[in-house]
């Protein structure tokens, strides 16, 4: 079978579509030629399947190709429990000697992040105090949950041992981007001595966030991106910023007041202590 050798398994908003370019510029890489293909995410508790995600192992096993010895994708849902659950497990059975990269960045702004998504690609329309209104179960909610770095990282290490999965702090990978692609390269046994002119762009800036039609996103991931990924990556990015750019309207940035912060940071507290002794790294610029 020809199947992936590493994962980027998250965390959603921080900085995995970037990480999945720059390693795709490799020439001993190979990335998946659909980003966020979730072939391993399960649909547990009531949730549906990821948008876009590839059921058919025939079919996940186009998107690789054998000839590269190091092959990834970067599906952020594999770090999602406890909405979602089993993806080690999966991973396991058919990848029993993968990598994974795990990017993190400071919880809140995290979750801050992500309802910016919900809002940009429709899933919600209430303000973030709304949105964050109940937290009498928090991890059951995708702004939360995808945060939980420590119980993420816990499930991985009942299957794998902790050689075999580098954390990142977003915070280091935004300052000292090409250091840590060559600690990223030399865990995935390259050449750690490549460089691209291509490292110096940033992806994704909150800037240039756009507030999308209903069921844009399905489009993309069910008709545009399958129709489109045999086009060079830099190709399709580029005329897709550009038509965005034109037909949707910049998104606001949300405030967050005091109170939500100081439950978020109860919240998250304990998370970041394991996360702390789990990784041997301080994360200094945190607020937590």
């Amino acid at each position: 079978m020809t199947l992936p050798t590493f994962f980027i398994i998250g965390a959603g908003k921080a900085g995995t579509t970037s990480l999945n370019f720059y390693l795709s510029l490799h020439p001993e890489i190979q990335m998946s030629a659909i980003k966020e293909p979730s072939f391993f995410a399960g649909a547990e508790n009531g949730k549906p399947y990821p948008i876009g995600r590839i059921s058919c192992l025939e079919e996940y096993e186009r998107l690789f190709d054998p000839a590269v010895g190091v092959r990834g994708e970067a599906s952020p849902a594999y770090a999602s429990y406890p909405i979602r659950q089993g993806a080690p497990e999966k991973i396991k059975e058919l990848v029993p000697e993968a990598k994974f990269i795990y990017l993190v960045r400071d919880p809140i702004a995290r979750t801050v992040s992500h309802y910016q998504h919900l809002v940009a690609v429709g899933a919600e329309h209430r303000s973030l105090q709304e949105a964050l209104s109940d937290l009498s179960k928090p991890f059951l909610l995708p702004e939360i949950c995808y945060s939980l770095y420590a119980s993420q990282l816990e499930q991985y290490l009942c299957h794998f041992t902790e050689e075999r999965i580098l954390v990142i702090d977003q915070a280091e990978f935004l300052t000292s981007r090409r250091s840590i692609l060559r600690q990223v390269f030399r865990f995935l046994t390259v050449d750690d001595s490549f460089t691209s002119s291509q490292f110096n762009k940033e992806l994704y800036k909150s800037s240039e966030r756009r507030v999308y039609s209903s069921g844009y996103e399905r489009f993309v991931a069910h008709t545009l991106a399958p129709a489109m990924q045999w086009i060079p990556r830099r190709t399709r990015r580029s005329v897709r910023r550009s038509v965005e750019r034109a037909l949707f309207r910049p998104l606001d940035t949300p405030a967050l007041d005091g109170q939500l912060r100081a439950r978020l940071e109860e919240i998250y507290a304990g998370e970041v202590e394991r996360l702390r002794v789990l990784t041997g790294k301080t994360f200094p610029t945190w607020n937590i």
